[in-house]
């Protein structure tokens, strides 16, 4: 007998077009299955270039999803599971193949938004409008970005003016009474570029917790704005991303089911100035400081007001030397601080930590065989030193086919709550992973490709809360393994992305499953295209999930979604979430919506 799971997947692999790999090409043009990735490396290079499992959802996808933020984004990605405690606008956690959520790095434009705290980065708060495509790396990049880089990296990359002049305005409103408007411009001229975006949303949200409860609303207004120009041989960039408002959620469902309210901001600042000193060397400067704001306006049921600020100021030097036609190497040094002032359930916390990471990578491709050798030193003010490393290799069996295998560490720092906070230890070691994957990429003819990844992570020193009193000791150890495969197709007016994965994420002291990790999931996303206008079908499955408190049943969703282009200007887009109004929870406790819709009318000049 077939369960939900196994007929969502059948269901999905079977309303993929039959597309022979002999197809006739001068019959038609297919849509390209070879993007450009730059975070796997930090350099850029195509999907098909690239060794590690590396997901991109472009900006075609973005447009079709219409999602209300990047979470809802994210969730047809193979490997990563969404926990949300409640509707729109409350907190969010992102799971990369069984990792802990706060071992997910999260960058806007390259730059870290985690906080040094103990949420991790607040991707409930990013507008998907306002994004160009993200790409998501599965396995650990310590050697590139530090800390935190455990399970994967997710990049999300802003739009931006370079190449294009236009601009567009739109209205949208929906379920939830759900009403949001956005503004996006872009100029380019002679080397010089300049995007602005803004966007106001807000929704009356649903009730939080499943026992009850009133609804829970949410606003925010984004602004992201970037601009370039040259000085001479100089090409200079700044950036900036504000996003700020108020959410309203519950404290402890089934517990204390107490209303409450936040005021946040999260922000990003970035200078760049990039140039070449010979030749073969691409030298970038860049200057940020990342901020997450989170100011309580209620008391907790101790009578308290919170707060958390948590900013970063940043320095960053990275170089590539091109050494000849098969050899590449990067090196660079980034040196930042962590600072945090925050209080919690009566603790207060007032911490600052220096931070250096410095890392070198080699990668060779020379006919059949690629390979890649990156190695990095850190120095964290909260523990010292800290080495990873990351080696890949690829082998070419036939044109189409490529074997990989590759290994690499990661660790994540602890956090300043978990040093200082309540039951904290200021003498914490990071928690440390090793991962090993084996992979196959094989395409078929021009139109389609198919990726396979055996993988295998084991996570120790794991920081955790020991009962009854709660200080928090590293004691922990963990162990995912699994498969994993996605399967795209682009070909005339179809395109198709279905993903699954198996995987065993368990804690090695208990033998028990990580809470809020699915064993088994799959996703298909197929859209028909009949020139300017489309029809697109989302599906989710997933299967049952250990959480705190009791257990979430598996769950298969569905969403339709559509757009008209109705003349030069004017477009009109549709879409209906959670289609057969499935009751479903992504942590235990907490309400997710039912059937909703959305209609979008846009303008464009």
């Amino acid at each position: 007998m077939k369960t939900p799971l196994h007929a969502a997947v059948l269901a999905a692999f079977l309303a993929v077009p039959a597309i022979s790999a002999h197809a006739d090409d001068s019959a038609m043009a297919p849509t390209p299955l070879d993007p450009m990735v730059v975070t796997a490396t930090r350099t850029p290079k195509t999907e098909a270039e690239t060794l590690s499992a590396v997901n991109v959802i472009d900006r075609g996808t973005i447009e079709r999803a219409q999602a209300t933020d990047v979470a809802e984004l994210l969730r047809y990605v193979a490997g990563v599971d969404i926990g949300r405690v409640g509707g729109p606008g409350t907190q969010t956690s992102v799971f990369i193949r069984g990792g802990n959520s706060n071992q997910t790095l999260v960058l806007v434009d390259g730059v870290r938004i985690n906080p040094n705290t103990i949420s991790g980065a607040a991707v409930q708060n990013i507008a998907p409008e306002m994004i160009e495509r993200i790409e998501i790396v599965k396995g650990p990049r310590a050697t590139l970005y530090g800390s935190d880089a455990i399970g994967g990296v997710i990049n999300i990359i802003t739009r931006n003016g370079a190449g294009s002049n236009g601009a567009d305005v739109s209205a949208r409103v929906g379920s939830y009474n759900t009403r949001e408007v956005t503004g996006n411009a872009s100029y380019s001229d002679k080397g010089n570029s300049l995007s602005l975006y803004a966007q106001n949303s807000s929704t009356d949200g649903i009730p939080v917790c499943n026992n009850g409860g009133p609804d829970r609303a949410f606003r925010q207004t984004t602004v992201n704005a970037k601009g370039s120009t040259h000085a001479g041989p100089v090409e200079l960039t700044a950036r900036i991303w504000n996003v700020q408002g108020n959410a309203q959620y519950m404290d402890f469902c089934g517990a204390f089911n107490s209303p409450l309210s936040q005021d946040f901001r999260n922000q990003v600042l970035e200078g760049e100035a990039a140039f070449k000193p010979a030749a073969i060397w691409d030298s970038t400067f860049s200057i940020s400081r990342a901020l997450d704001d989170i100011q309580q306006l209620d008391a907790n049921y101790l009578g308290q007001i919170d707060y958390t600020r948590a900013s970063r100021p940043q320095l960053d030097w990275h170089n590539v030397l091109q050494l000849g036609s098969a050899n590449q190497l990067s090196f660079g040094v980034t040196a930042a601080r962590n600072e945090v002032q925050a209080q919690s359930f009566g603790t207060l916390i007032d911490n600052n930590e220096s931070v250096l990471n410095a890392f070198v990578q080699d990668e060779f491709s020379a006919g059949a065989h690629h390979a890649l050798v990156a190695g990095s030193f850190s120095h964290y003010g909260s523990f010292g030193d800290h080495g990873s490393w990351n080696a890949e290799y690829g082998y070419d069996l036939f044109h189409a086919t490529r074997l990989i295998a590759s290994a690499g560490t990661g660790f994540r720092a602890p956090q300043t709550s978990e040093r200082y906070g309540y039951g904290g230890n200021p003498n914490l070691k990071p928690e440390e992973s090793r991962n090993y994957e084996l992979g196959l990429k094989q395409g078929i003819g021009a139109y389609q490709i198919l990726d396979l990844r055996l993988f295998r992570n084991d996570i120790t020193n794991l920081i955790q809360g020991l009962p009854p009193t709660y200080n928090v000791e590293n004691v922990g150890r963990a162990r995912n393994q699994g498969a994993e495969l996605s399967y795209r197709v682009e070909v005339a007016e179809w395109s198709a992305n279905v993903t699954g994965i198996l995987q065993n994420p368990i804690n090695r002291d208990t033998n028990t499953l990580l809470l809020r990790r699915a064993k088994k999931s799959a996703t298909a996303q197929l859209a028909r295209h009949f020139g300017k206008h489309f029809v697109g079908l989302d599906v989710i499955a997933s299967g049952p999930r250990k959480d705190a408190g009791g257990n979430d049943g598996g769950y298969t969703l569905l969403a339709l979604s559509g757009g008209l282009q109705l003349n030069d200007h004017f477009s009109l887009q549709g879409r209906i979430d959670n289609l057969l109004d499935k009751k479903y929870e992504t942590a235990f406790g907490y309400n997710q919506p039912g059937a909703n819709g959305y209609v979008t009318l846009r303008y464009a000049f």
